[in-house]
């Protein structure tokens, strides 16, 4: 009996988890100015390396109430960039903004992001072009401080390598 409370405990805690980071962190597609498909869906060399980025943009969007999700997720982040990218970020190779998407001013940002809830992309710019990528397989790690900032310290990498 107590084995089985234990396992639907468990069972209702990951469900909670689930369904709170799905509320905060839908999934978005960042949009073209054409109203096509975004630009980094074009290039026939996605996934491949051919140099160093030029520069790579952490973008984190938000809204005006924040859950626990939505503060973590740009606490940690801002920790693995500021740790682990020192050197990128003085030398202006890497950036690191935080945008709530509820403020009008920020209306043309959102939009090039396709942003509208928390959200975390990496933004590579090769050759002048945005290849921008949402991060979202790191909401699975909320709550874990060390498996957060190496996930995310691996992408913002490539992203520095190049590799879209």
């Amino acid at each position: 009996m107590n084995k089985t409370i234990r396992i639907l405990c468990f069972l209702l805690l990951a469900c909670l988890s689930l369904s709170l980071t799905a509320g905060c962190t839908a999934s978005s597609t960042p949009p073209a100015a054409n109203g096509g498909e975004p630009d980094y869906q074009k290039h026939p060399n996605s996934g491949t390396s051919s140099g160093p980025a030029d520069r790579v943009d952490v973008v984190y969007f938000h809204r005006t109430q924040r859950c626990y999700s939505c503060r973590y997720v740009e606490d940690r982040t801002r920790y693995t960039v500021e740790t682990f990218f020192e050197d990128e970020l003085a030398s202006g190779k890497l950036t690191f903004q935080v945008i709530n998407v509820q403020d009008k001013e920020n209306a043309a940002i959102v939009k090039r992001y396709g942003a509208y809830t928390s959200s975390l992309f990496i933004n590579t710019i090769k050759d002048g072009t945005d290849h921008i990528k949402e991060a979202t397989d790191i909401y699975l790690l909320i709550g874990d401080d060390a498996a957060f900032a190496r996930a995310l310290e691996s992408k913002i990498e490539k992203s520095l390598e190049g590799e879209l």
